[in-house]
């Protein structure tokens, strides 16, 4: 376990190992540092990265670096588990106010 502030998270491959495992995937970068909570927390570095499948839609890997982190990472966790597609995390309705209410996948 590493602690870390603010939070980094991260669940399933990394850009290397999908690209040595042949996966064809592409990368969603998200910039949070203007996302509400971003602001709110002052946060001076607030990003993420997801990976996903181009045949699949489905999420090979995703980081997150920013407040609660540690927390939405789970939502990548839970997809990547039950085969739950990255058009499908971002259609989702998330509770407001909440860290996930606009997720790293959502662009």
């Amino acid at each position: 376990m590493c602690l870390h502030v603010p939070a980094l998270a991260t669940v399933g491959l990394t850009q290397s190992a999908a690209e040595e495992r042949g996966i064809p995937f592409r990368v969603e970068v998200n910039n949070m540092q203007n996302w509400l909570s971003g602001r709110t927390y002052a946060e001076t570095a607030a990003w993420a990265k997801v990976l996903i499948d181009k045949q699949t839609d489905r999420i090979v890997g995703a980081y997150i670096l920013g407040h609660a982190g540690e927390e939405l990472i789970h939502i990548f966790a839970l997809a990547m588990k039950h085969g739950i597609t990255a058009g499908e995390v971002k259609d989702l309705i998330y509770g407001f106010p909440s860290c996930a209410v606009r997720n790293p996948s959502s662009g």
